[in-house]
């Protein structure tokens, strides 16, 4: 009976790769689960800056309508009648307007400028 206890029993290679895959499996899952909850914390901050661009936005279009209420209360104002404009009405009306052909910005092109400058952030 000794004997038999004596013996070494050689390990068995099928089991043992089947536990390694098991921790690298747990290994995996738990990695993945890290990923998520800092996608998560980065999601979050995104949510916090576009509500700020947001509100900076609605506070700057209320400034900007504030500025045109102004600007047309002055043209109202104006001794020149409607159909007689001064130079000075007619360059804020102009203004006003968007009739600035001097200088018509490309809307697109400034669009595709911003997202190449974020896009090399990344």
């Amino acid at each position: 009976m000794k004997k038999l206890t004596n013996l070494k029993t050689q390990p068995n290679i099928q089991e043992s790769r089947l536990k390694e895959n098991i921790e690298l499996l747990d290994q995996i899952r738990a990695d993945a689960v890290n990923d998520i909850e800092s996608l998560t914390e980065d999601f979050q901050h995104m949510t916090l800056v576009a509500e700020s661009v947001q509100r900076n936005y609605r506070a700057l279009l209320a400034e900007n309508q504030l500025l045109k209420g102004t600007l047309l209360s002055i043209i109202d104002e104006c001794g020149c009648g409607q159909g007689n404009r001064c130079d000075r009405c007619w360059k804020l009306l102009k203004i006003l307007a968007s009739d600035n052909s001097e200088e018509k910005p490309d809307a697109a092109r400034k669009y595709r400028a911003i997202l190449s400058q974020l896009r090399n952030l990344e």
